[in-house]
């Protein structure tokens, strides 16, 4: 994990806020953000993501002392699961 983009600059109207904000969070960054904000024990990725986890962990470690969030997820990474008869989210 090196200097890592957490954020991006877009000046343009957004569909939904207008002009309202121009910076948007990258999915590395609200991912574990918003796993940890809902509660999520257990997130399921595809081994793509797996280079990812360093920062994961690092948002989650950074953000419990805060107070912002009270959980820990943990990011679990598969190459091909068949589940049946599960509902996934």
């Amino acid at each position: 994990m090196r200097d890592p983009a957490l954020y991006r600059i877009k000046h343009e109207s957004h569909q939904e806020t207008g002009d309202k904000w121009c910076i948007y969070p990258m999915y590395d960054f609200s991912h574990p953000v918003a796993d940890a904000v809902e509660g999520i024990t257990h997130s399921l990725c595809t081994l793509e993501f797996e280079d990812h986890r360093p920062l994961y962990d690092w948002t989650v470690d950074k953000l419990l002392p805060t107070g912002l969030i009270d959980c820990k997820p943990r990011q679990i990474e598969f190459s091909r699961l068949n589940l049946k008869y599960t509902v996934l989210s």
